[in-house]
């Protein structure tokens, strides 16, 4: 009898050491706030808060290493490990990783050590055998915050969206971050990749939301829109290329539009700068300008109405013109593709869109190309987009290095034509003002809207290739890698009725389609090889 109570004691000790346990518990981290001081930013290590880790990944991890159990935490930082065996050691492992199949990927990763994740635990403890609750905080004073404070940052530009097109699914993204990236800067890669300054005796952004969001703007124009902007060295009073002014305008007005916070802030180890998206001094403002851009988009979205700012469209109709028109306009992406397709969308809101934007001095923008500017800028600037007849050239076509170089406004010449039948056309670009350029060029197919040819020769003066091209509308770049203080052109596509005479006759064939060589003596010794090596082989064939 005693051995049959011995035996039940022992399987219901057994069934109790097996049976199930819950862990729960809240993740978090400490976030450095900024300390604004007139228009110099800094972090306030007096004004640390702690923040929610929403959405990251939670495992139970065993003796062993292994995990044995996996969730997330939810909008309050809380996770919940369910069916865990009790009596067990395990220890909480929080990954810088939030990730929700079918809708978002994105993780934090030291660029410098292999891609590693950023994990923090919690310290291996038996379960017990009740429900349990396990608390991680990770705390500023270390390297362990940073991480989940980017994450924080996504998560909420992520969120904006989501509440504008609940059916919205991101693209992977990955954000290194590192104290070892001293000389990285910070910057989305044009792929899947957003680098993130973390020198912490100098310029760090891992606590900049805004520098977060503005990089995350570009990686949303890439993957939900379209970015034309040629990149490159930029600040608000510069006269910038139309497609760089709109990029940079989009990334700073987002900022303050997810943050709902139009102070724009680049923290530093003893100084920094901020600037406000909404109402900073109009420093050059125009078309051209990255901040009439950001000022023109923030006053669209917010609901503070000022003298000449009468409404507050919130985000979901801005975001429908980026992931709509403005992905398929015909012209490169700028503040004039942007506008023209809001007025289509809202056009009960025409008059109140067309107020916000002379307010930065720029006339009515009635289409995508920007036509009827005023006369603001340099003479040659204008017009924008210059149209072009094919076999008959164009003349007088300048750029300048009166705004800068390389980015800057009219480093690049814009020149649309149409081709109405299929075949080789010559790209003839000759400098009509001496010899001291190096004028180069890229076509853009209109629609789908694509790179389809780039000319980059190191010719003095002119250009020359020749292209088989599919009927369509297309788009000429045309830009000196000399950066000469003033080049002037003439273009023609097609034959040289009207170009202007060139003695450096330089040209190179690289085409769509396939065409001989323009050299006539190659040429023929290609047509005379054609014609005579098969009748070698077959005199060979005779003779065996």
């Amino acid at each position: 009898m005693k051995n049959k109570w011995s035996i039940l004691l022992l399987v219901l000790l057994s069934t109790l050491s097996l049976s199930a346990v819950n862990i729960s518990g809240t993740i978090s981290y400490e976030r450095i706030n900024p300390l604004h001081n007139g228009s110099s930013t800094i972090l306030d290590y007096n004004n640390i808060t702690t923040e929610k880790a929403k959405q990251v990944i939670v495992e139970a991890i065993n003796s062993s290493g292994n995990s044995i159990a996996t969730t997330s935490t939810d909008d309050n930082g809380e996770y919940l490990l369910s069916s865990l065996p009790s009596n067990t050691n395990i220890k909480i492992r929080v990954y810088a990783k939030m990730f929700k199949s079918s809708k978002w990927d994105v993780k934090v990763v030291d660029n410098t050590n292999g891609n590693a994740l950023y994990v923090v635990e919690g310290d291996l403890t038996s379960t017990g055998t009740s429900n349990s609750q396990r608390n991680l905080k990770t705390l500023a004073s270390t390297t362990q915050s940073p991480p989940f404070a980017i994450l924080g940052s996504i998560y909420l530009a992520m969120q904006k969206v989501l509440v504008a097109d609940s059916s919205v699914v991101f693209p992977t993204l990955k954000m290194n971050w590192t104290v070892n990236n001293v000389e990285s800067g910070t910057y989305y890669d044009g792929h899947e990749n957003i680098m993130i300054q973390g020198d912490q005796n100098g310029d760090s952004d891992e606590y900049d939301d805004h520098i977060m969001i503005h990089e995350w703007g570009h990686y949303f124009e890439a993957k939900f829109s379209r970015a034309d902007s040629i990149g490159g060295g930029h600040t608000s009073g510069d006269h910038l290329d139309i497609r760089l002014a709109f990029g940079e305008g989009w990334g700073n007005a987002l900022s303050g539009i997810i943050t709902d916070d139009p102070i724009y802030f680049d923290t530093m180890s003893s100084s920094g700068w901020n600037m406000n998206v909404e109402s900073a001094t109009h420093d050059t403002p125009g078309w051209f300008s990255e901040a009439s851009t950001q000022r023109i988009l923030y006053n669209l979205y917010d609901s503070h109405d000022d003298t000449t700012d009468h409404l507050s469209l919130g985000f979901k109709p801005i975001y429908e013109v980026l992931v709509g028109p403005q992905k398929t306009t015909k012209a490169f992406t700028s503040l004039f593709t942007f506008i023209t397709a809001l007025k289509e969308k809202q056009p009960s809101s025409t008059q109140k869109i067309d107020a916000i934007v002379g307010n930065e001095e720029i006339a009515t923008i009635d289409d995508i190309y920007g036509t009827n500017r005023l006369n603001n800028v340099e003479a040659i600037t204008l017009p924008i987009y210059t149209p072009l007849t094919i076999n008959r050239a164009e003349n007088n076509i300048c750029t300048s290095t009166t705004y800068g170089v390389s980015n800057k406004l009219n480093n690049h010449k814009y020149i649309k034509f149409d081709i109405n039948e299929k075949k080789s056309y010559p790209i003839e670009i000759v400098q009509t003002n001496g010899r001291t350029s190096d004028p180069d060029f890229a076509i853009f197919q209109t629609y789908p809207f694509k790179q389809v040819a780039l000319s980059e020769s190191d010719t003095k003066g002119s250009e020359r290739k020749t292209y088989t091209l599919p009927i369509g509308s297309y788009i000429l770049d045309l830009y000196d890698m000399q950066n000469t203080k003033k080049a002037c052109f003439s273009v023609n596509i097609g034959d040289k009725s009207g170009i202007a005479p060139d003695n450096n006759n330089e040209s190179s064939s690289d085409t769509i389609g396939t065409t001989l060589p323009e050299n006539k003596i190659i040429a023929l010794l290609l047509i005379l090889a054609i014609m005579f090596i098969p009748a070698l082989f077959i005199r060979t064939e005779l003779k065996i």
